[in-house]
């Protein structure tokens, strides 16, 4: 795929005993779950705790949508899947691999075996690990560790249980405390231990959001927000940076575990990844949409007239597109129609122009004749737009397209868990030839519309992002964007991006 792929999402759920509805956990991860698909559909998986089963933790994932491992089209082993992990406690995952292979067993939720019982345990988590390679190489030539698996989701499930290693039973607050000086990177952990200890955790940067709530007697918590809300937790909180909820004895608590050097929230979870009816760390992702269109009709330098009109690219792009154009007094039009039934398959066709074809519909109705301005999120490589540019004259009857970005250029590759770690995939390096800081030259933007096809290219200024988002920019981590990565690994890895990218390495970036 040309587009950034999104991240992955984590669920958690704790119901106080009170008869049978104690038991319901798996169905309410099951929703939270399908309200976070829009993070990952190339696996899911859950974890359940139930004291009266031999398996008192028992793990279920695969490959695949969350209905499609649910098996929800097929009434009989649905039922069966809940009714034999059932429980009051749980933790679940949807995935996209931003490092691994497609393969069922690097799906999520990871859960090892032990006699004790603190030491059997089940994880998931959202994220990615920029020391993955220190504690790798830690890991494999000082304590003899033998990798299966070249993730550093494996690498995490062994720094976990070396802090749970000791013959006496441990303090989960402080492991996780111990385990995140050793981290770098962003790492959003959901955990449950065959006693029925539960963690919930944000790293200290506060790269990806985690939100949480009461819904009677049950607790829930996950990624977004919106995926709460539609499962009746109408007043939730953030978990701020650096803190994790700790579950143990029907006490749930919020705990302070690590000191907080920065607040570095992804910028593009408010331009892309989260869901538009989402809330991040008190900022509507709808409104932070809205007013990225408002930032767009400020700057807009075409001389409006009754030929134009706005086609926002689905789905993402739409609330800019139609701000953009209220704010202009320009038509917003579905031009383009996003095939919803298109999910992942293997038989789309291998050229970039099946895939945009099987993807979207172009109207003919609506952009023949006329100036479009194609208003989309972001470009991170550049082949997807260049495509949709070309469909929409060819097939769509434009007269012209004038593409507008609601995302600065992207210019550097991203160590926190965004499927883009290259300078190679991305489309403005090829441009620049170096690593550079401040806004990209009208040149360069003006040769990049070139080549896309397009008759004008216009990018969102970094202080209009900014101004949409409504935070400090010291709290944003706009890396990709800026040059500027908020970890030390992270800024290590950007330099080795380079020098990768100058001696023709495209691997994933990962040794210093």
């Amino acid at each position: 795929m040309s587009e950034a792929m999104h991240n992955c999402a984590i669920a958690a759920v704790y119901i106080k005993p009170n008869g049978d509805a104690s038991n319901r956990a798996l169905f309410y991860l099951y929703k939270l779950l399908l309200n976070q698909q829009n993070r990952g559909q190339l696996s899911s998986g859950v974890t359940t705790f139930n004291p009266s089963r031999m398996q008192v933790l028992d793990t279920y994932k695969d490959l695949g949508t969350v209905n499609e491992v649910f098996k929800t089209s097929d009434r009989t082993q649905s039922l069966d899947l809940f009714k034999r992990y059932a429980g009051n406690k749980g933790i679940g995952h949807v995935r996209y691999a931003t490092s691994g292979s497609e393969d069922r067993s690097l799906a999520q939720p990871f859960e090892r075996h032990h006699g004790r019982k603190w030491k059997w345990f089940s994880f998931c988590w959202n994220g990615n690990l920029a020391n993955y390679t220190e504690l790798r190489q830690h890991l494999t030539e000082n304590a003899d560790y033998h990798i299966v698996y070249n993730t550093d989701t494996e690498i995490l499930m062994h720094y976990i249980s070396r802090e749970l290693r000791n013959s006496i039973r441990p303090n989960l607050v402080k492991a996780f405390s111990r385990l995140a000086q050793k981290l770098d990177g962003c790492f959003n952990i959901a955990f449950i231990n065959a006693f029925g200890e539960m963690i919930i955790l944000r790293d200290p940067y506060g790269f990806r959001p985690i939100v949480y709530g009461w819904k009677d007697d049950m607790f829930l918590a996950a990624s977004e927000s919106n995926a709460l809300i539609n499962c009746g937790v109408t007043e939730y909180k953030h978990l701020p940076p650096g803190h994790l909820i700790y579950i143990n004895n029907g006490n749930v608590r919020v705990v302070k575990y690590a000191e907080s050097p920065k607040k570095a929230h992804c910028m593009f979870e408010w331009v892309y990844f989260a869901n538009v009816s989402s809330v991040l760390d008190d900022q509507s992702v709808y409104i932070t949409r809205t007013n990225l269109g408002k930032e767009l009709a400020r700057q807009e330098t075409e001389k409006i007239d009754d030929g134009y009109v706005i086609v926002p690219v689905p789905d993402t792009a739409k609330a800019a597109g139609d701000s953009m154009a209220y704010e202009l007094k320009v038509p917003s039009a579905e031009g383009l129609i996003r095939n919803r039934f298109v999910g992942r398959t293997f038989i789309e066709g291998t050229g970039r122009e099946d895939r945009v074809q099987s993807k979207y519909t172009a109207l003919k109705e609506i952009m023949h004749g006329k100036k479009v301005i194609l208003v989309d999120d972001s470009i991170v490589r550049g082949s997807t737009t260049k495509q949709l540019v070309n469909y929409v004259k060819k097939v769509g009857g434009a007269k012209e397209v004038h593409v507008r970005i609601s995302c600065p250029p992207i210019r550097g590759p991203c160590f926190y868990g965004i499927d883009m770690s290259t300078v190679s995939e991305l489309l403005i390096p090829k441009y620049e030839k170096g690593p550079k800081k401040g806004y990209v030259s009208k040149e360069i933007i003006k040769q990049i519309s070139k080549d896309l096809g397009a008759d004008s290219l216009e990018y969102q200024p970094i202080s209009g992002l900014v101004r949409s988002i409504g935070k400090p920019a010291k709290d944003l981590c706009m890396a990709c964007i800026t040059g500027e990565y908020p970890t030390p690994w992270g800024k290590k890895l950007y330099q080795k991006a380079w020098e990768n990218y100058r001696k023709g390495i495209k691997e994933r970036t990962y040794a210093c």
